[in-house]
């Protein structure tokens, strides 16, 4: 139930108690007040009535009933509301006494002789009950001797005094009931416009402030001088604050956040860097678990393989073998020399790498790479570009780790574009390191797969086309010439791998 509602009942219960029992205290007080003034009307018609019959006259000179029963008629017939008169005349012994009682038939006139109480001052009485009841009122009539001669009664009904004053009671009830209810009506509407809108408007402000707009609210109603106005205030100045707080609380979760942003930053170079080196651990144990097998190898392989190598040779010399057999024997050469050559691998990534620097050539150093690497078939199917400035001069490295690291970069390039492509070998000096670049037009390297093309072992080629095990020797070699590989590729554009290693330049032979 509305605020407004309860006020306006409130109001109606109210208005209807205080009209109720003022209704009752007047009504009482009007019947007082009817009886009242019947009672003093009924002395003064009674008064009249006496005046208009002179008995004291009549008395003196002899008294006949029925002259005075006429005139008495004649004298009632000029006042309403008299249901009765009697006239007593002193006698001795026994009293007249004419009575006239008014009926539906008319006035009814009875004469009787009884002995009567006649009273010494005028007396009002209040005779009978319900639509019965009158004022009863005797007047004595006396003699110039001021004696008691005579007496009068009139009998005068309330009833229709009552009538009229519940005719007046009734209009009086409609025109309060009619005057309340428009009380109430006005009541509600000066109630909404002094009271049920502004606190609409202010509950709606804060039904605002609960769906979250703090900062669009704006509080109706500050500038009324009444406790409204002092609520709204005190309202628009909680807001106030509220918005101070939003601020800075704002304020602070975005340096917290900021603050925790940097910190995950910080956490998430640091757990790349922990990856990073875990991963160097791991390829690091390989290479050590490598460099025992190589051994192993070479220990096992390598004289047998030798020795099959020797043999084939000498059969190869003799004059005795047909010449189909001949190209089968420089199969088999062929394909032993491929299983040294492997062991040879092996055996290069176990070992110990330790540089042995000497002034190079850094033209000639890639012209021998891509000579060693491309054989006529390749050349006849890519597009060769080699960009190496001319006054690059001479540099001191050790040109066997660099011319490994380049010619398995250009080995990698070259089977990355079986379809054909180009392969473009650059040379450049960048901050006093030299930078060595191989970049193909191949399909590229996808993102989680260039996370792990330096782990030993792992290699995207199929069976039989590679070991996993050249990119992650190249990178000991960048390590162990203190410089370091870096990789550019995305799917579809290639791919361009750098060797930067520092190479101070050489002094010329003398």
């Amino acid at each position: 139930m509305s605020l407004r509602l309860q006020i306006t009942l409130l109001f109606g219960a109210i208005l209807v108690l205080t009209m109720s029992t003022a209704a009752g205290v007047g009504e009482r007080i009007a019947a007082r007040a009817v009886e009242q003034a019947v009672r003093d009307r009924s002395l003064e018609v009674a008064r009249s009535i006496r005046g208009d019959l002179d008995l004291s006259h009549d008395v003196s000179r002899g008294f006949d009933p029925a002259r005075a029963a006429d005139r008495l008629t004649a004298a009632l017939r000029r006042h309403r509301n008299i249901r009765a008169a009697e006239l007593a005349i002193r006698h001795p012994g026994v009293d007249d006494v004419i009575r006239i009682q008014f009926t539906t038939a008319g006035p009814e006139t009875l004469f009787a002789q009884r002995e009567y109480d006649f009273p010494d001052q005028p007396a009002a009485l209040l005779v009978g009950s319900g639509e019965a009841r009158a004022w009863q009122v005797d007047l004595p009539v006396k003699d110039s001797y001021g004696r008691t001669v005579a007496a009068l009664r009139v009998e005068t009904f309330v009833s229709d005094a009552e009538s009229l004053a519940e005719k007046e009671r009734r209009a009086f009830l409609a025109v309060t009931g009619v005057s309340g209810l428009v009380l109430v009506v006005a009541f509600t509407l000066i109630l909404r416009r002094m009271l049920a809108r502004p606190l609409e408007a202010l509950a709606s402000s804060m039904a605002r402030v609960e769906e979250g707009a703090l900062e669009e609210v704006r509080v109706p109603g500050t500038g009324r001088p009444d406790e409204i106005g002092q609520v709204a205030r005190g309202l628009e100045a909680m807001l106030e604050r509220l918005r101070g707080f939003n601020q800075q609380l704002q304020e602070r979760v975005d340096a917290a956040t900021a603050d925790l942003a940097q910190k995950n930053r910080e956490l998430a170079e640091l757990n790349d860097l922990l990856v990073e080196a875990r991963r160097d651990l791991g390829s690091k144990e390989q290479l050590a678990a490598l460099g025992q097998l190589s051994g192993t190898i070479a220990h096992e392989l390598g004289n047998p393989l030798n020795a099959i190598s020797g043999h084939v040779q000498m059969l190869a010399r003799s004059a005795a073998i047909p010449g189909d057999e001949r190209e089968q024997l420089a199969i088999v050469e062929g394909e032993v020399k491929r299983m040294t050559a492997i062991i040879r691998r092996f055996l290069d990534s176990a070992r110990a790498l330790t540089p042995a620097p000497e002034p190079v050539e850094v033209g000639a150093l890639v012209d021998e790479a891509l000579s060693l690497t491309l054989s006529a078939d390749v050349r006849g199917r890519l597009q060769v570009a080699r960009e190496v400035p001319g006054d690059l001069g001479r540099v001191a490295l050790d040109p066997s780790l660099v011319r490994h690291v380049l010619t398995n970069f250009i080995a990698n390039a070259v089977d990355a574009m079986a379809q054909g492509g180009k392969l473009t070998v650059r040379a450049r000096r960048d901050d006093g390191l030299l930078a060595l670049q191989v970049a193909d037009t191949g399909p590229g390297i996808p993102p989680e797969e260039r996370k792990r093309i330096f782990e030993p072992f792992y290699t995207t080629k199929p069976r039989g086309k590679g070991t996993g095990l050249g990119l992650a020797i190249c990178r000991e070699i960048a390590s162990a010439l203190k410089g370091r590989i870096e990789v550019d590729s995305q799917p579809g554009r290639g791919a361009t791998f750098t060797l930067l290693v520092p190479a101070p330049p050489s002094a010329p032979p003398r």
